[in-house]
């Protein structure tokens, strides 16, 4: 990250670098209110607020009030996988002496003493100290704009503070800082205090993120002269980074969600107003350019249906008003959707296409393709197409009688599990919300079903709260058994769910409970597609059938009973998992193979 500052005293820079929210006003104006959040991913009663300071904000009109989250304190420790959204600046402005944090969340309003002894002050304060603010007279007033080319990522900022009075302390500072909007990430307890900002998979939109303050330190340059009729203006160059955060936790920074800030205090405390600044993009290489981003569908399939949520960038200098889209699977085509709505330059919109239905194979592709934009062509085509594989699930019950061993930590009311035919939609069987344990701790639910033969089933695990079952407060997780063999497992660690699926073949539950018979062998296993048969205490021809994990029998042939000794298979498998199964008048008995070619 880079700055370079320049300073222009009394000076405009109105000929070199023209703003359209300049120059400042030089009229009188009331305080601005400036609400820092302290605030962290963890943290159970965060997102409760962000929703407080959102509706503050909207209550008042635009300008009157900025809203910085601050990610800092133990709830914003990143925990494994997690992203860091810690700043430098955010830590040392949490550390302002004076600042009082007991909790999370809290907030400071303009910096002010709220309280008899600190800063900081409840979440359920926040509006009424808002309303002070807003009614004091201000000496000083802020305007800023920017500029920010999308190549370089080279950010010119141009600030400019204007004295109505004389301030009622001699050294005030200025801040410049960028925040970012819609940074998709983890938020614990989301869903439950602020849905507004939670999507469909669980994931957070965080807004006003404090990302980095752009003038010289966390706290701000000094202002040389803070008397009536000053003018001081200032402008900072700062190269965007790409990602922010510390090693592995680090996290991208979008472009067009970069929001520009500015404020006025009497040295690091008591701010005295405040000014969002546009931010002009520039360097774009095409006018109209919808880019395919990314899209999130299922992560198997079985039955052979798909939800996807498609994801596009708009990266071109224009707004976006419309896009026709083109998708398919396996190569087949599978529909059309037209888009409407605003896409402003560098920012991402998803959309949700009808189910798809289609005949799985062993690896699914998905194809999404720009077909028009605002009613014609796109003029980058490069970028039109964006693909992706999902697999058909491998996890197969042979045996209809299912158990569902499920662990749960201290806070059972959070969990609850469906086991769901995927075809017809319905509960085949559930289970949950349990109750709380006094402590952390375990408890072990168990539970029987039976399903059916040749079928497609998604196993939908639910945590209220978004932390899983096992995240401190007792080891959970959670084992699916068909029969005597676990085909789904998890360690709990599922943040606010998973869905997981599972099938039937056409033999699944015939003589199950012979699956494991040590009379019948296949080896070697893996095989490289040639392998041997022996089957003991069978006295007739059999029926020799591969199964494959959709279902699909791949090879038949029949055994005399001289030969089940010591059968040699070539079946010129590919690779992969397969199911060979014996049928006889005894029953039928079926052990799994896997390929390795």
């Amino acid at each position: 990250m880079k700055r370079k500052f320049t300073y222009f005293g009394v000076t405009s820079l109105f000929a070199t670098f023209a703003m359209a929210q300049l120059p400042v006003s030089t009229t009188p104006q009331n305080k601005k209110v400036v609400l820092e959040e302290f605030t962290g991913i963890n943290c159970q009663y965060c997102p409760d607020g962000h929703k407080i300071a959102n509706n503050i904000k909207a209550s008042k009109p635009a300008g009157d009030v900025v809203l910085i989250n601050i990610h800092t304190g133990g709830y914003a420790n990143p925990g494994a996988g997690q992203p860091d959204y810690r700043t430098a600046d955010g830590n040392a402005i949490a550390a302002i002496p004076g600042m009082g944090i007991t909790g999370y969340p809290t907030g400071s309003i303009n910096r002010a003493v709220m309280t008899p002894t600190a800063i900081a002050c409840s979440r359920s304060t926040w509006a009424g100290h808002a309303n002070t603010i807003l009614s004091q007279t201000s000496a000083v007033n802020v305007a800023l704009q920017g500029t920010l080319n999308i190549v370089t990522r080279v950010l010119t900022a141009v600030a400019e503070v204007y004295y109505t009075a004389n301030s009622a302390t001699p050294q005030n500072s200025l801040t410049i800082a960028i925040l970012e909007d819609d940074v998709v990430g983890p938020q614990t307890s989301g869903a439950i205090w602020n849905p507004a900002q939670t999507n469909p998979d669980g994931t957070y939109n965080h807004q006003h993120m404090l990302r980095d303050v752009i003038t010289a330190g966390s706290l701000g340059i000094t202002i040389p002269t803070t008397t009536v009729g000053t003018t001081f203006t200032t402008m900072v160059t700062y190269t965007v980074p790409t990602t922010f955060g510390a090693g592995t936790a680090t996290n991208s920074c979008n472009l067009g969600e970069l929001e520009l800030v500015a404020f006025v205090a009497n040295s690091s405390k008591d701010i005295q107003t405040a000014a969002y600044g546009p931010i002009t993009l520039t360097g774009f290489a095409n006018s109209i350019d919808a880019a395919m981003n990314n899209f999130k569908v299922e992560s198997e399939v079985c039955f052979g249906n798909i939800n996807p949520e498609f994801k596009f960038l708009n990266n071109g200098s224009s707004t976006i008003t419309t896009a026709a889209f083109a998708y398919k699977v396996n190569g087949t085509p599978a529909g059309t959707y037209t888009w409407t709505g605003s896409a402003a330059p560098l920012s991402y919109k998803t959309f949700t296409v009808p189910t798809i239905n289609f005949t799985p194979s062993s690896s699914n592709t998905i194809e999404v393709n720009v077909v028009s934009v605002n009613g014609s062509g796109d003029q980058n085509s490069l970028n039109d197409i964006y693909t992706k594989t999902v697999p058909t699930t491998t996890n197969i019950a042979l045996d209809l009688n299912m158990t569902m061993n499920f662990k749960q930590d201290q806070y059972g009311t959070e969990s609850t599990w469906q086991f769901i035919d995927e075809a017809t939609n319905g509960v085949i069987s559930s289970d949950g919300p349990f109750t709380d344990l006094a402590s952390a701790g375990t408890a072990m639910h168990t539970k029987t079903f039976t399903i059916l033969p040749n079928n497609c089933y998604v196993l939908k695990v639910v945590d209220a709260y978004g932390d899983g079952i096992n995240a401190g407060f007792g080891t959970g997780n959670y084992n699916l058994l068909s029969g005597a063999t676990t085909i789904i497992s998890s360690n709990g660690v599922y943040g606010k769910g998973e869905n997981r699926w599972a099938k039937t073949t056409v033999t699944s539950g015939i003589n199950a409970k012979n699956n494991s018979n040590s009379d019948f062998f296949i080896y070697p296993n893996p095989s490289n597609g040639t392998f041997n048969l022996k089957v003991k205490n069978i006295n007739e021809d059999v029926n020799l059938i591969i199964t494959n994990t959709l279902g699909q029998n791949v090879y038949n042939k029949t055994i005399s009973a001289e030969s089940l000794a010591n059968e040699t298979v070539n079946a010129n498998l590919s690779t992969g998992v397969y199911y060979v199964s014996i049928k006889s008048t005894s029953g039928t008995f079926t052990k799994k193979l896997t390929i390795k070619n």
